[in-house]
């Protein structure tokens, strides 16, 4: 972790990311179970869903000084990545972004069925 990605009050996860705990994952689910997966992570995480763009696969959530973009993308009808583009209302992130990524994928492995990180390259 460089002292910049940890005064950045942003964070995103791709495929082929530096840092391997911010890499996409991928799961066995559809993109219904997978919608569905997402408003239980909002409801635990005490975040408000503002909009579910389905022509795009994108789900943009709103909590407690953050929001977060889920982009889903759809590999097969049966495999799902899901990344997070997440933003804190603040000059300086104090690594907390990149911790609130590494929860979300956290809690998505409970309810989500896992099948691998960074699959795709």
């Amino acid at each position: 972790m460089s002292i910049r990605s940890f005064f950045s009050p942003s964070c995103e996860t791709r495929e082929l990311h530096s840092d391997p705990d911010l890499r996409t994952r991928y799961y066995r689910n559809n993109f219904k179970t997978v919608l569905d997966g997402l408003k239980t992570l909002a409801e635990r995480n005490h975040l408000e869903i503002r909009q579910i763009n389905e022509v795009h696969k994108e789900i943009y959530m709103i909590g407690n000084g953050h929001d977060c973009i889920v982009t889903v993308t759809q590999i097969s009808p049966i495999e799902a990545g899901i990344d997070f583009k997440i933003n804190f209302f603040s000059s300086m992130g104090l690594n907390r972004p990149k911790k609130r990524a590494v929860k979300f994928y956290e809690d998505l492995k409970d309810i989500l069925v896992f099948k691998g990180v960074s699959l795709h390259p």
